[in-house]
């Protein structure tokens, strides 16, 4: 998924899943903790390796690229832990707190252990990676939750269990499979398999990834091999495009309050659903949120692809195609002080949200031309025409606006849906 923004804070649901006595360290942040990893070797060599970048408009965001680097380079020795940048230092657990299932099974078991509280939508999940002692790789990756969170991850559970029943070929190793999940009388647990590999968001945000032409064309290539092989197989008969269901009642609810803009948007969506509906595609597995931050790459290839909570066995396979695209475009700039060029993207200046797609939509250069290369072979993959791309990117950007939890964010990509629809027009 697109980035909303930084999440409340979740640390009174993982703080009392720390065994005591065993210490853990808080890696850069300006507030509070984003991955918190115990000191063990196995798992501070795994935090070096995949995980030191600053997720969009997460907390660490604004830590400066030397302070990372400089991290990464301590993590190498074991004598320098004590001195990593940290919120409060050394992490203690508190013995005293919390839900007492899942924290006396993760001290039971002897698992090292990392978590990550960078969830984008607010309702109080985390995961916990786990790692057999003297492992560089976890072996399980938990997902805790409360609330509103807990339905989610419900849901991902029965959108996995529907996936066991296709026929997914080599792919079916990259989808995390289900595990018995620990019980816990306060929390819901949702327990897989952990997906080896680096995710493909930590690369993108390490300093000149994105300016690389080679580099992008890299990712672009492993996405789309994958998807590829995914959307290979037909599951079902054809069915006319659409937009997301939803789309219309989003953009009349958050922009209630600016009319013109409203209208606009409205007028904007029935063109577009009319345009859409002329043309059929065959069903396909749909992960649903198909974006770098989803996906871990190892060698070259998609290794895993993780958050199946918005899968469907039957779908249409043009949203995982598109939103793969659009993420990746919209924070080529984030790293860049608005009015300011974006090195390495000659013609894009950092500036409002969605700088980025537009670029890659209306723009001139090899990321607009990557872009627009891997639309058209995907849609043409599909059997669709290939100046389908734009209406498909406008569909998508309607998507995320619908999706958006937060009415700000819902109003930026608005506003994004509208920009795009002025070229159109």
């Amino acid at each position: 998924m697109i980035a909303d923004e930084a999440p409340a804070s979740t640390t009174n649901l993982w703080l009392p899943l720390l065994p005591d006595p065993r210490r853990f360290v808080a890696l850069p942040s300006t507030r509070q903790p984003v991955v918190v990893a115990e000191k063990d070797p196995g798992v501070m060599a795994y935090v070096a390796h995949a995980l030191l970048a600053a997720p969009p408009g997460s907390r660490t965001a604004r830590v400066p690229a030397w302070v990372q680097a400089a991290t990464r380079h301590a993590l190498r020795a074991p004598v320098t832990w004590g001195v990593l940048p940290a919120v409060d230092g050394v992490v203690q657990p508190d013995a005293t707190a919390g839900p007492d299932g899942l924290a006396d099974w993760i001290a039971d078991s002897g698992h090292r252990m990392l978590i990550l509280d960078h969830s984008h939508d607010g309702d109080g999940r985390v995961v916990v990676l786990l790692f057999t002692a003297g492992q560089r790789q976890p072996s399980i990756a938990l997902k805790v939750a409360t609330g509103a969170g807990g339905a989610r991850l419900r849901e991902e559970d029965a959108r996995l269990r529907s996936l066991r029943t296709l026929r997914m070929g080599p792919l079916r190793s990259t989808v995390p499979h289900l595990l018995p999940p620990p019980a816990d009388p306060h929390l819901t647990v949702l327990a897989t398999s952990a997906q080896p590999g680096v995710p493909m968001l930590v690369s993108y945000h390490r300093p000149g990834h994105v300016r690389s032409p080679a580099r992008v064309r890299a990712d672009f290539r492993a996405a789309g091999t994958w998807l590829a092989q995914l959307q290979s197989e037909r599951v079902g008969g054809s069915a006319p495009l659409d937009l997301r269901p939803g789309c219309v009642e989003a953009a009349a609810r958050v922009l209630g309050d600016r009319p013109a803009e409203q209208d606009r948007v409205l007028e904007l969506l029935s063109s577009l659903r009319s345009r859409l509906r002329r043309y059929s595609v065959a069903r396909t597995v749909v992960h649903g949120d198909y974006w770098p931050g989803n996906l871990l790459v190892r060698e070259g290839r998609v290794s895993g692809v993780v958050d199946w909570e918005r899968a469907e066995p039957r779908g249409n396979p043009v949203g995982d195609l598109v939103r793969f695209a659009v993420a990746y475009a919209h924070y080529l700039d984030r790293h860049t002080r608005p009015g300011r060029p974006v090195r390495g993207h000659p013609g894009l200046i950092a500036g409002p949200p969605g700088a980025g797609v537009l670029h890659a939509t209306d723009g001139s250069g090899w990321f607009p031309s990557l872009v627009r290369a891997y639309l058209q072979e995907g849609l043409t993959r599909l059997d669709l025409p290939p100046s389908l791309g734009r209406d498909a990117v406008l569909a998508d950007v309607a998507a995320t606006a619908a999706e958006a939890a937060r009415p700000g964010f819902a109003r930026d990509q608005w506003s994004l849906f509208l920009a795009l629809g002025a070229v159109e027009s």
